[in-house]
Formats: structure tokens, sequence, C-alpha cells
């Protein structure tokens, strides 16, 4: 599954199989102030995207081809919502490294 496939279909962000054929073995996620490895991340993505303590809506891609892409969508949790952009590199086909901005959005 390529990266805009996959950021455009929110019910597989639980999928291990899914996260398997995305993700370069090598994968970094960069968020705020901390730093996942590809194993803390899919484990982040199965728990809160499976339960349903996370859901993403408004998904769009903005850019997408060989080498990045940039996401946008905005995520609702129980505290409140925000707008995420994920910006993504790609090596062998496959997300490698991720970093993402968030802003808070009031109603």
């Amino acid at each position: 599954m390529d990266a805009g496939e996959f950021f455009k279909s929110p019910q597989s962000w639980a999928d291990p199989k899914a996260l398997e054929e995305t993700f370069h073995e090598d994968f970094m996620h960069l968020r705020e102030t901390e730093m996942l490895t590809r194993d803390e991340f899919l484990e982040y993505m199965q728990t809160d995207f499976a339960d349903a303590t996370v859901i993403s809506t408004q998904g769009e891609i903005l850019y997408e081809d060989e080498k990045c892409a940039v996401f946008e969508h905005v995520v609702r949790r129980a505290s409140g919502k925000r707008r995420v952009t994920l910006v993504c590199l790609k090596k062998d086909g496959k997300v490698w490294r991720q970093m993402l901005r968030t802003e808070e959005i009031y109603d």
C-alpha cells in the first residue's frame, strides 16, 4: 500500500499488514517533543486508532511524489480537535521519516 492510499484510508491505520507495507523498517516519527521508533509508532496507531480513542476526519493529500508526501487531517479525541499536518520522506517506496505539526481547533 502506498503512502497516499494509506493516509486516505483511516480504517487501515490499525491493520498490521497495511502498517508493515507502508512504513520502512528504519522509520522514525517526530512529534512535538518526542521521537518514536517504528515499533512505538505502529503500536500507537494500532491502539489509539483501532479502539477509536482518536478519530481522523477530513483527510487530504496535499502533495505526493516518489520522494515525499504531505497529508493533512483533523483528529478528534475526547480532549478536543486538532488539525494535523504530516510531512513524510520516503525510502524504497515506503514512509521512512515523518514529522508533524498540530494546531488546536476551537469551535
